[in-house]
Parts: C-alpha cells; structure tokens; sequence
C-alpha cells in the first residue's frame, strides 16, 4: 500500500474501470489490497477530498515501474483553482495543493442530456463528453418486439403484432392473429360474410353466423333526416371512401356512409359531430356520394377533455327551397366501433370573416364574446400553439390599463388558447403572451394606450367564451422582469405569490406561463440545484437562466410539468450572475429554493454493498455515483411493488449523520434506470424505514426527497424498483430547516 492508500481505507479504482469494476466479482476487487471494509465503517469520513488523493507515485499519478496506472486526471503544474480550466465543462477543475497539480476530474452527471434509452453519457479526461452506451433491451425472444419507450424510462416486450391490431401473432401464441400483415383480421374480430377471408382465425371462411357490414356503400345509407342522436357502427366494414381528411391508421381504415336528408325549403347549416370511446374518427360531408371533389368540409379526430375522440364539422347554407336534398356523410375509424353522431339542423350562420388581424372584429370591454371554432382557420403565429385555427379581434386604450383576457369552453369540448397581441397582430414576434387553460386569465400591468388584437384558439372544436376587462393601471412588481431582480438567498425556501402576475420572461420552458424572477449570485463555480413546489392541478416551471433572459438561448436548464416538486439541476456553473424563474400556469403560488453549493467532483461508490461497508455522507451532503449492478439485493424497501424475490433489487447502502436538526434533499436525477431511494434510521445499521421516505423514480422523474431529519445516524438505500439495477447519481444536499 502507498502513503496515500493508508489515509483512505476505501480502495482507489483508475478512471477507465469506472463503470467497468461494479460488474466484476467481489473477490477481484478485494485481492489487491486486501479487504475494503474500514475498522468503524460509520465514522468513516469518505468525503469528495478523500476521493482525490493522487494514486500514489508522486506526481505522476502511479509509476508504471511499479505496475501503476498513470492519472488522466492530472495537469500541469499550478498555485490555485484559477490556472486550472481545461475548457472541458465536464471536468471539476481544481489545484491539487499536495502535489502542486491540476486536477481535472471527469463528472458524469454534467453530460446527461436527459434522454434514457441512448444510455448514460460518460466524460473523460481530455475528451470531454462522450455517448453512452444505448441501452440494450432485446430479450433474446423473436417473439417479442423489444422497445425502449423514453417517456416512461423502460423496456418493453410486447408479444409481436406486425399489423396493430391487438392480436399477437399466431406463430408465438396458440389461437393468435392468423394473418399478421392485415389489421382486419384477427380472432378478436368477427368473421365477414362473401369477402372470401378467415376474419376471426378460426380456420372456416364466410361460415355461419358471419357479420354483415351495414351502410358499407353509397346504396345503403344511414337515413338521417331530422335532428337528434345517431349510431353507426364500422364492424366488419371496408375502406371504399375518399376525402381530404381520414384516419391516422390508414391499414386499419374502414368507413361507413350516413345521408343526411335537408327538408325543401330555406338553407340550413348542418353541425355534425362523431364520437367514439377512443378509436381515431373522421368525417366528411359531400355533395354526391362517391365523388370526392364534391367533398363540402371534412373534420378530423381530437382528443375529448372527458375521454374517448371526436370529430366536428358544419356544413353552411344547405339544402334546396323546391325540394329535399339528401348529403352524404362518411365516416372514418380505425376499429370495429360504434360511433355516436349528434347531428343539428341550424339556421345559416356565414363564415367568420374575422379570419385575419386586417379584418379583426372590434370588441367592448367587460362583455362576453362567442368563437365558435369549427372551420377557423390558421393565420397567426402563437406560441402557446392551439390545435385549432384562430379568430381575430381588436380593442382600444384611450390610456394606460390593466387588461384581463378571460376565457372558457362553453362546451366543455376542449379548452382555449388565447393570444393578445399588439398592434401589428400577424407575426409571431407580435405576439405579447399567450395561455392554454382549461380557464385562462391573461393578464398585464399597464399596457399603454393603443390598438391590441385578442387571438382565440383552442385545442379541439369548441364555443369560446372570452371577455376582456380592464382595470386602473398598476405597476409590476421588481421580481416580474429578469432586468433588476431581486435576490433569492441560496438554501433558503422562498415563497412566490403569482397572483396578478404577468408572463414576462420568454425563456420557451412553459409558454404563456405567469412567471418571478431572482437573481442568483454564485461567487465561486457551483453545483445548482433548483426545487419548485407547485399547487394542486396546476402545471409550473423552473429555470436557472442568464441575466438577460432575453430568449430561449439564454435558459442554462429548465423543468416543466405537472407533478410537484419540479427539479433541475446543473453541475460546475461558472461563478457569476444568473437568473432562478419561477412560473406557473395558472397565476398559482408556487415555493422555490436554489441549493447552492461550491462545486465538488463526483465521489465514486464502488462497494457500499452491506452494512460492513457502509460509505459515509459529509454532513454537508456531496455528489456520488455509483452502480448497482454488481451489488448484492441485500434490503427490503417498502415502496417496491415491482415484485420479484426477497430482498427486490440489487442495492449500495450510504451513511448519512447528523447532529442537528436538517433539511435533507435527496435526488437522483440522471440515473440509468428505474431507481428507488429508501431513507432508514439508526443507530444501527440497516436501521428502520423513516415514514414517507421512500421514493420510486420513473422515466425521467428519478427518485427524490425533500425530508427534515432529526439529529441521528440515517442510511440511504440506494436500490431499483423491482430487480431493475445499473449506473446512479445521488445529489445530497444539506440545509437548514
């Protein structure tokens, strides 16, 4: 053993083995230098410090006379932290005093770009970031189609279904889908008559009790004339039609065709809308059946506030005074389905003509106006991005006011999305802000007397209720802007009360979002990491920006959603000043704290498997790393519901004591699979879980807690839900309470 090896029990291990050596025996770890557990493995301090010593040999970092392994990590000769920066954001760069060298030691976690399934990224020394390994989930079946799925951080393996349809294929399964090219056939769905196929798998054809399709063609139709509620059903149906609009999944396409008969006399507008429980629907309505260029408007599929799909049209100014007219009506699915029409006969509304800012139509303040938003179509650019088309209107401001744009679905069909806009209108540049909310409140402080324009969208056919109100003008709080924010105190929760707040800070994290700014002074580089809570229902946003806020560029990291806490998190951020934003949709409260921390290097845990070798937490947190894929399952915890055998995933165990009163944040953001955090208290070890402190982390949302510890020695599991294991990041951070 070296002089350095005797003042840190723990085994040294070269950067290159860093994710390799987890994965070897425990025995080829211990061989060289005998046991790794420490005499007290508790009152061992395995602090960042400790993790840095040279590997002995001097300055060189090992001696290759002596078998060493030279150090990537060292550099040229230095005096302080400042002569040290080898341009690599991924390296911790500091002056190793003991040996009068730079040290550039490589952190992970600072190369992880969010995604799951191309692997973790690793740095090296010299190189910088590199990709890591794309994550492998093929389970040897060829059954199977193996798939990394990045919005939930998983595998799957799903039985193969070449053709969608629900039925795995008859080669894998027994009484599987006999014709894995052809979505229309499968034993889930009921044999066609005199279509010459085996539909339903059951080896007959067009036998008995075989499933007639009806309104499958021009000649059958779905009679339709008056008003009220229809149903129409697609099974066992064939795709004959044509129109400019259809289903996503054309293989799985069929349609079926309804007239609706117009009684002679005055022009009728027609409203028509299909609604299914979830399969994808379209609709056209036509001058003549089977001739598409006759097509009078076409409507595709939303997805319904409440459930299921639908899609709306309406046909204008209709029918014939001297006789009946009968239009037909297709419609589109992608299942066997029944799907429920409501059609309205109603009297003839023209085309909004309020299409364009050029034509926008004039409002007064504190009335409610109707958009119907049906046929409306796309004129202007809008950030908060409606799924429908745009109507256009206008207002005056002989002086400065406050201005409220209220709004809400008069249906309940899909919720609005509301621009103001000033007087310019057309380009998305004169867009002053936006929001999409089941009920929006747009709001600013004082806008200057003048023209402004209100855009009305929304993200599915509805009737918008919108009324615009104005108030004495006030002026905005000093937190509103990023240009003078005040400061927020580093490790200190701060309370931010969004009521009457405007969207000023047009980051592009949470488009249309209310929104607080504070300025975040780092003295030295740091290790950041931003914590927001946000109200019940509402979705919210955190980010670390650049003082000028002045766009997109300017955001470092940000976090948007709708399950509370929000965090992010970036490593080594050059001293200087910065921006916290806090935003939220809805004008919430919200809670925010910046954890501020000098920046450490990474602390490498290669063993950590069992009680006899716990590694110790400074009191003051620090940053780790690790893998459990070596690691012996060795603990319960009792937010695993992942099943398996006794003892779940493999896991590493840390130590952690305190002796005063803490607040303790845990997080794992980074970590290469689905990772659970489980907290315990001693004395002894592996003590008894602390109520509420354990935490599943799924997709990317990996496991996080926010506890206050009373003094005490804890240990912190480090494990997987079910038996999933592999590479971890855990940011331990410490604060008062």
């Amino acid at each position: 053993m070296t002089s350095a090896e005797t003042k840190d029990p723990r085994p040294r291990l070269s950067r290159h083995l860093r994710w390799i050596v987890p994965l070897l025996p425990a025995a080829a770890l211990t061989s060289a230098c005998g046991p790794s557990t420490a005499p007290n493995p508790f009152t061992v301090d395995a602090g960042p410090d400790a993790a840095d010593e040279p590997d002995g040999g001097g300055a060189g970092g090992g001696n290759p006379d002596d078998g060493g392994t030279p150090d990537d990590t060292l550099g040229g000769p230095c005096n302080d932290d400042a002569q040290c920066d080898d341009a690599l954001a991924c390296t911790v760069d500091t002056c190793d005093v003991s040996i009068a060298r730079c040290r550039h030691s490589p952190d992970d976690a600072a190369c992880q770009n969010g995604a799951y399934c191309d692997g973790v990224e690793r740095c090296e020394p010299k190189l910088g970031c590199l990709p890591g390994a794309p994550v492998a989930c093929s389970d040897g079946d060829v059954c199977t189609i193996d798939t990394c799925v990045e919005s939930t951080g998983a595998c799957t393996h799903v039985l193969r279904d070449a053709d969608g349809d629900g039925a795995p294929d008859g080669h894998c399964v027994a009484k599987g889908d006999c014709d894995d090219a052809d979505p229309k056939v499968s034993p889930a769905l009921p044999e066609v008559c005199a279509n010459g196929t085996d539909d339903d798998c059951d080896g007959a054809v067009d036998e008995s009790g075989c499933a007639s399709p009806e309104h499958d063609a021009c000649g059958d139709p779905l009679v339709i004339d008056a008003p009220g509620a229809y149903t129409i059903d697609t099974t066992a149906a064939a795709s004959n039609f044509a129109a400019s609009c259809n289903v996503d999944n054309q293989p799985a396409a069929r349609d079926v065709v309804a007239a609706i008969v117009l009684p002679a006399g005055s022009p009728l507008d027609v409203e028509i809308t299909a609604r299914t429980n979830g399969p994808d629907v379209a609709i056209a309505l036509l001058g003549q059946c089977g001739d598409p260029s006759t097509e009078i408007t076409c409507g595709k599929s939303f997805f319904h506030l409440q459930g299921g799909r639908f899609a709306q049209i309406r046909g204008r100014g209709l029918g014939d005074p001297a006789k009946a007219v009968a239009l037909p009506l297709y419609v589109f699915a992608d299942a066997d389905t029944p799907v429920l029409l409501d059609v309205a006969f109603l009297p003839p509304e023209p085309v909004p003509t309020n299409e364009t800012c050029a034509l926008a139509e004039p409002i007064p303040f504190g009335v409610p106006f109707f958009s119907t938003l049906i046929d409306a179509a796309t004129d202007v650019g809008i950030a908060c991005t409606p799924l429908t088309g745009e109507l256009l209107y206008s207002f005056e401001l002989a002086s400065p006011a406050n201005v409220h744009v209220y709004a809400s679905s008069v249906d309940g069909d899909g919720f609005p999305v509301i621009s103001l806009r000033d007087a310019a209108c057309a380009l998305p540049e004169n867009e002053i802000t936006c929001q999409n909310a089941p009920i929006v409140d747009v709001f600013r402080h004082a806008l200057p007397a003048g023209t402004y324009h209100v855009a009305v969208g929304a993200s599915a056919p509805t009737v918008v209720s919108t009324t615009v109100v104005i108030e004495p003008p006030t002026e905005p709080l000093p937190d509103e802007t990023c240009e003078g924010a005040p400061a927020i105190t580093p490790n200190v929760t701060r309370d931010v009360d969004l009521l009457e707040r405007q969207d000023d800070v047009k980051l592009d994290c949470l488009p249309g979002a209310v929104d607080a700014a504070y300025t975040l002074a780092l003295p030295v580089a740091s290790d950041v990491l931003l914590v927001q809570r946000i109200s019940q229902g509402d979705t919210g946003a955190v980010a670390l920006a650049l003082p000028l806020c002045g766009g997109p560029s300017d955001q470092l990291v940000c976090d948007m959603g709708s399950q509370s806490p929000l965090r992010v998190g970036k490593r080594n951020v050059p001293a200087g000043d910065y921006r916290v934003v806090a935003e939220s949709l809805l004008g919430q409260p919200v809670q925010v704290t910046a954890f501020v921390r000098k920046t450490i290097p990474p602390l490498i845990v290669p063993f950590a498997d069992a009680c006899a070798d716990v590694l110790m937490i400074p009191e003051t947190g620090g940053f780790f790393q690790g893998n459990t894929a070596n690691a012996a399952p060795s603990f319960n915890a009792g937010c695993d519901q992942g099943g398996g055998p006794e003892g779940g995933a493999r896991d590493q165990l840390l130590g952690l004591s305190l002796s005063d009163k803490k607040r303790v944040v845990l997080d794992m953001g980074g970590s290469g699979y689905t990772t659970l955090l489980d907290v315990r208290k001693g004395p002894d070890c592996p003590g008894v879980e602390v109520p509420k402190a354990c935490a599943v982390g799924y997709g990317q949302n990996k496991s996080f807690l926010d506890l206050t510890l009373d003094p005490g020695t804890y240990f912190i599991q480090i494990d997987g839900l079910g038996q999933d294991s592999g590479p971890w990041f855990l940011d331990v951070r410490v604060a008062d309470p």
